[in-house]
This record gives C-alpha cells, sequence and structure tokens, in this order.
C-alpha cells in the first residue's frame, strides 16, 4: 500500500514547531544557567569553608598541615621551620577546648619544641579531617589528627605504643604567595597505651 506523504503546509508547520521549542528550549537553558552556574560556586565554596579564598587556597593550606606533620614525624628542623611566620606562636598540651596550655612565642621557640620529639624513636601523625575559612590573605582552620608514637624501653617498661587524638586550631597568613602557621593551639584530646611488638625483619 503507497504511503501517503504530508502535505507541504502540514510539513512547514511541523519544522515551524520544532524550530520554536528549540529555540524556547535553549533561551530557557540560558536563562537558568547563571543561576545554577552560582549554585554552583556557592556550594563549592560551602564544602571548602572559604569565604574569599580559592580551592587552590584551600588545596596549599590542607599540604601545610600536612607538611607539618612529615617535619614532626622525620623531625626535620629545617623544613618545620618553613611552615612558620617569624612572630609565630604555638600553644602545646592545651585543654580540649583551647584553653591554658604551654605558649611558645617566636619562631626560634616554635622550632625548639621539636626537640620535644626526640622522647620517641619513631612516629606517625594523620590527618583526620580539617575545616579551613580563607578571607583574603588570612585564615583560620580546625583540624584534628591521630599520632602513633613509639617509645623506647627503659629499665621499667618495656617499648610503648601511645596512641592519641589530636585536635589543632590554627591561624594561617598569605606572604609572599606562600600559607604559613602564624598561631597553631595544640590539644591532646584523647591517648591510649599498648606494648609495641617487634618486626621480623627478614635480613
Amino acid at each position: 500500500m503507497p504511503t501517503t506523504d504530508f502535505a507541504p503546509e502540514r510539513r512547514r508547520m511541523l519544522t515551524m514547531l520544532g524550530t520554536g521549542a528549540a529555540v524556547a528550549g535553549l533561551g530557557a537553558l540560558a536563562a537558568a544557567t547563571p543561576a545554577n552556574a552560582a549554585a554552583s560556586e556557592d556550594l563549592t565554596a560551602a564544602s571548602y569553608g572559604s569565604t574569599t579564598g580559592s580551592v587552590e587556597d584551600e588545596l596549599a593550606i590542607n599540604r601545610l598541615l600536612e607538611t607539618y606533620l612529615f617535619a614532626v614525624d622525620t623531625k626535620d628542623k629545617t623544613v618545620f621551620r618553613t611552615l612558620f611566620t617569624e612572630d609565630a606562636t604555638l600553644v602545646v598540651l592545651a585543654h580540649p577546648d583551647g584553653t591554658a596550655g604551654i605558649v611558645k612565642s617566636g619562631i626560634e621557640a616554635v622550632v625548639a619544641n621539636l626537640d620535644g620529639a626526640a622522647a620517641w624513636g619513631y612516629s606517625t601523625h594523620v590527618t583526620a579531617n580539617a575545616y579551613i575559612r580563607v578571607t583574603g590573605r588570612t585564615a583560620t582552620g580546625d583540624s584534628h589528627a591521630t599520632a602513633q608514637l613509639v617509645y623506647p624501653a627503659t629499665a621499667t617498661a618495656p617499648e610503648t605504643v601511645v596512641v592519641r587524638g589530636i585536635r589543632y586550631r590554627d591561624e594561617y597568613v598569605k606572604s609572599l604567595g606562600v600559607w604559613k602557621i602564624r598561631k597553631r593551639v595544640f590539644s591532646p584530646l584523647w591517648q591510649y597505651n599498648g606494648t609495641a611488638v617487634p618486626i621480623a625483619y627478614p635480613n
């Protein structure tokens, strides 16, 4: 049975309707895009905690946090020094709410505090989470970490592993394009001890 084609007028009407729908759809998409883009930017900022900072700033500060823990675990004073401003303040053994503690003022006192790491043989610090808020060239940070500290055996005790939960409350400043710690408050939150088990190295 032969197929009956649409009349020219009908084909032309359908073509016009299809084109109009496409144009209307593009118009609606264009109108919605700015709002969606703004919402996306707001979501990104909210996810990182920024107010006026960029994702690059957030990543740089997170790298700063990781490098700090690396310097502590390796007891590297040269690296440790580069992470702080010259007028930095370090508060150690503060209460869980950030109050009290022992205050170290100035870069020399801050770096000298790393001498305390000599008390343990090995350590591993791991960042648990961090909430960072950037405002221009300054920022604040609130982060948690877990520390595993291996203390050598003594005449009265075996080699001991201390596992400790830590909270850091920080202030950062960006100078010459580099983020540094201007103030850090270190609060131990909890800990437990256990006896270390020797590793059976193959040779």
